[in-house]
This record gives structure tokens, sequence and C-alpha cells, in this order.
């Protein structure tokens, strides 16, 4: 749930917090940068990359392709949102060099800086939902349709973005000095993924619905759940103490859908609001005092169809598979007797 900012807070010339309908107006549908807000004629702009450069370089990205909303593939050399010149190098400076840091740590020494530092866990959770705001600020200036003669409507026209604010407000706290609460932050969990030769060293995918996102490197994967005040944390964590070992592409995609089920039926969820005081801004949540889930209004087995479609089609039998997965006859992490699958001995 968001509270609807009704006004825009300007300080000393700068936009410390945007109201909805200005957010929408003037970053989204203006383009603004949307870090400082400035119009492109005020500033220089130049792009700023949706991964960033250094991960893009790490794992030879550049040249390879991310399958969009709409079926359509671009380079993720390509894959750049603009922003004003300045905010794009301070990001640089304040999250990505930082961060780029802690991902080159060993599997357990990540988990360890993390487990013992709000400071470093709080700077994660930013990269993420910055990572996961730019590739949906970025579906607002694609077409839908490659078509040019069909109807002109872009990737992000059925998006709410009144839902995307908030996020929008993390990013840009180191821009606007906002001093955001612990508990804004969602549910992070790290789980230690194998590494064979057969098995490509970086994963990428999110969730529009589940407000979730996954981005695997080597040995880790990081998933993220972004607006639920660790809710699904809670519900989760005895599920995911049965993991006892590395697992593979198909059963991080198997976990992530589990997370994002969770998240998409949670009972009650946090409240998230900006407020002023003593002269400092702040970004709060409310949380709601039980956590348990709804009805269900979307099967997990759907979920997971969606995060691992593209996965079997090289497989012979890819049509009678993905309806197993969809009908929630096939998962990929336990037996029928819970116990986990460790693929780790297979490939060794």
């Amino acid at each position: 749930m968001y509270t609807v900012q009704a006004k825009t807070i300007v300080k000393g010339g700068k936009v410390v917090l945007f109201s909805v309908e200005e957010f929408k107006n003037k970053v989204v549908k203006n383009n603004n940068c949307f870090i400082c807000g400035v119009d492109k004629n005020v500033k220089i702009f130049n792009e700023e990359h949706i991964l960033p450069k250094w991960l893009l370089k790490e794992y030879n990205l550049y040249n390879q392709q991310i399958v969009l909303t709409n079926t359509a593939h671009l380079k993720y050399g390509q894959y750049k949102i603009s922003c004003c010149k300045s905010c794009n190098s301070e990001l640089g400076k304040v999250i990505e060099e930082p961060i780029s840091r802690l991902w080159k740590l060993p599997y357990k020494d990540f988990c360890n800086i993390l487990a013992n530092s709000n400071e470093n866990l709080f700077a994660l959770f930013k990269w993420l939902s910055l990572i996961y705001f730019k590739t949906y600020f970025k579906d607002s200036s694609l077409n839908w349709h490659l078509d040019k003669r069909k109807e002109k409507r872009k990737i992000s026209d059925n998006l709410e973005w009144s839902e995307m604010h908030h996020l929008h407000c993390i990013i840009r706290s180191h821009f606007t000095k906002a001093i955001v609460n612990s508990n804004v932050i969602g549910s992070i969990f790290i789980f230690p993924a194998i590494e064979h030769q057969s098995i490509e060293p970086f994963d990428f995918v999110d969730s529009l619905h589940g407000k979730g996102i996954m981005i695997r490197m080597n040995q880790i994967c990081v998933m993220a759940i972004l607006n639920d005040s660790c809710g699904t944390f809670s519900i989760a964590k005895d599920f995911v103490k049965k993991i006892n070992g590395p697992l593979t592409p198909l059963q991080l995609r198997d976990m992530f859908s589990h997370l994002i089920y969770i998240n998409m039926h949670l009972a009650e969820r946090p409240t998230y609001y900006s407020e002023f005081k003593n002269n400092n801004y702040f970004i709060e949540a409310k949380i709601p005092k039980k956590v348990s889930l709804s009805n269900e209004t979307i099967t997990r087995g759907n979920i997971l169809f969606n995060l691992c479609k593209d996965m079997f089609k090289k497989e012979k039998d890819e049509e009678i598979i993905l309806s197993q997965i969809n009908d929630g006859g096939r998962q990929f992490l336990f037996n029928e007797k819970g116990k986990f699958f460790n693929h780790l001995k297979d490939l060794t």
C-alpha cells in the first residue's frame, strides 16, 4: 500500500520529494532526470546503463541480449536510460563503486558483511531497487509494437506508476539526504549458486507484479522483494532453511517463484510514507501487526512458468514440461519427501 504524496517538496531549489503526479508527469512522461528532476534543456544529459558497466564488462554482456516484455530483444550495451551528467556520475560514486567491491567477495564473506552491517544491507537494497526502477523506466520509452504502422503505445502504458513512487524515493535518497528507516528494507535472500562450465555465470530476472528482482553472479545469487518490509522473509524463512546446498539456475528460479507468490498474497501490506520533522526528511514504513497470506489469486505454478519458460526452448518435450510446471505438477527444489535436490554432485 502506498500513501499518495499530495505535494512536491522543494528545498533550496532542489526537489526533495516529488508528488505522485509530478513524478508521473515530469520524470516518467517528460523524461526529466530521474534523480534530480531537471529538464533536458537545463543541464547536460548522458546515458546511464540499466545494468552497470562494471557488471557488463565482468560478464561480457555488452553484445548479449535481454528479452523485453513485448518479446523484443535488446543488447545489454544499448539497454540505457537518460540521466543528467552530474547525477549519473554521482550514482557511480555513491552506489556502483561500493556495490561492485561487495560482489567481488566470496559467498561467505558476502553474506557476513551484509549480516553485520545495516549500512551495507541498505546499500544492496538500494542498488537492487535502482536496477528494478531503471528497468521499468526504460519501458516508458519503448514501443510495444515493433511495427510502426500499429498503434503507438509504450511497453509501460499499463504500469501503475504510483506503485513505483516509493522506490523512486529510495533510489534518490542520497540526493535528497533522506533518512531511511531500516524497516523500509524489503526481504533479501542470498543463496549459493552452482558454478560449472555448462552454466552461464550471470542471470537476471524480475517480477513486475511481485515487485521482486533476482541477480546471480558466479557463486552468489541475491533475491529481493522490494515492497514488503520483510513480510515475505517472515513467512519463507523456515522453508528456506531446507536448502542445504548450492542451487542450479532452474532451482533458483523455482525459489524466486515462491518468494513472488508469497509477496503477491500478503494479506496486509506495509504502508510507506515520507515525513518531515526537525528540518529532516524521513522515509518511513507502517508495518502490519500480523503477517499472513490471503486467498490465492495466481498459482505458484503459473509464476514459475513465466519465470522459466525460456529455459526449455531446446528441450524436445518443452510443451509437456511447461504445461506440468504451469499446472503445479513439476518443481525443482525438493523430492516427494521434502528433501532438497542437491545437484552439485551431478556436475562434478
